[in-house]
């Protein structure tokens, strides 16, 4: 297959900017405005689950239940769902095959490697920042999300990729939130969408409780690691398939890759392919913390989110942290950072850069909610 596709540093993504009075006027703006974006991502997972050896049928019907699923847990949810594909002009069954993405992978044995996500909580002024990697072939198919707020329900601004309602963002009461996508026996097709879980949180979480407690409510079949990220606190939730299980700092930095940490998630894990480079990334970072610790001593940790995203950068030679086509590599087995994400929820600031740090983040647009 063709080895064309935009670098990621490159792209300079559209920005969706919605301010409307319900979210039913809010999905359909979003589906009218972005249709064309959203046609484009829908071909594009199509393309990429053929690729993957998932049956047409098999992603229709775990699309449909995905759905099924969603509108049991938020109604509110699945009717903006429903008007974005109204606005859009195509059956929301064809929607969901973008929002259910995460989900419908699990019909396939492996799936692409992505992100590298570090964290520090310190009480008060925790940051967050994370390498979002996926598809090069990807790199167009995604927006800045600014969304504003409806009864009930609070702004957020972030990425998402055309037709998901947010993904990884920074809401107004300071609430953040990173993904890492996860491999476990037992996942499988048809839970609430891991992007309609995000965007709840982004749309209606005030604080880290009840952030935690939208997580916990979603019946997942798939598996994942959410970071949620507060000024006090950074809490990292593991999800393999039904069940869930937290990680703490207390105080200080938490890494993520996609392998599973907690203890009590271990046995079952596996890898997400053959090739996976995550714990190749994990023992980095790990030992960037170790260079780190021994460079500030005792002063305290980092400043800002750009002492994060120092640690996210990597070149040749090095785990790629940094993720960057090899050359000359096909359609399916390419990834690339395509977005860096810095969230600083004390001063609620957002910043997102296509590409990777190590792309020196020229298109970086920062946003204060």
């Amino acid at each position: 297959m063709s080895t064309e596709y935009v670098p990621a540093a490159e792209v300079r993504p559209e920005t969706f900017m919605v301010r409307a009075s319900d979210h039913l006027r809010r999905g359909t703006q979003r589906g009218r405005e972005l249709r064309t974006g959203i046609e484009s991502a829908i071909a594009g997972y199509r393309r990429y689950f053929e690729f993957l050896s998932i049956a047409e049928a098999d992603v229709r019907a775990a699309a449909a239940s995905s759905l099924a699923r969603l509108q049991a847990w938020s109604p509110e949810a699945a009717e903006e769902v429903a008007a974005v594909a109204q606005g859009a002009e195509i059956p929301v069954e064809e929607l969901m095959e973008v929002i259910a993405r995460t989900e419908i992978m699990t019909l396939a044995p492996a799936s692409a490697t992505e992100c590298s996500t570090v964290s520090f909580t310190r009480p008060g002024s925790s940051l967050a920042a994370q390498n979002w990697d996926w598809a090069a072939d990807f790199s167009t198919l995604w927006h800045i999300n600014d969304v504003g707020a409806v009864p009930g329900q609070l702004r957020h601004v972030g990425i998402a990729e055309y037709g998901m309602p947010g993904k990884i963002g920074l809401n107004e009461a300071g609430v953040g939130v990173l993904l890492n996508i996860l491999k476990h026996e037992g996942d499988g097709a048809g839970g609430v969408p891991i992007h309609m879980i995000l965007e709840r949180v982004l749309s209606t979480a005030s604080t880290l409780a009840e952030a935690l407690e939208i997580i916990h409510s979603a019946p997942t079949t798939s598996s994942s690691i959410i970071t949620v990220v507060t000024a006090d606190e950074v809490v990292q939730v593991e999800i393999a398939n039904a069940e869930k299980r937290e990680r703490r700092a207390g105080a200080g930095f938490l890494l993520h890759t996609n392998h599973f940490l907690h203890p009590e998630l271990i046995p079952g894990s596996l890898e997400l392919n053959a090739t996976s480079t995550s714990r190749a990334r994990h023992a980095h970072l790990e030992q960037r913390l170790e260079d780190y610790a021994k460079q500030v001593g005792t002063s305290g940790g980092p400043e800002s989110t750009a002492d994060l995203t120092d640690l996210l950068t990597t070149g040749p030679g090095e785990a790629p942290v940094s993720c960057t086509p090899d050359p000359g590599a096909t359609y399916g087995d390419r990834s690339a950072t395509l977005v860096t994400v810095q969230i600083d929820p004390k001063r609620k600031q957002l910043d997102l850069a296509p590409g990777s740090p190590a792309d020196g983040m020229q298109g970086n647009r920062r946003y204060q909610l």
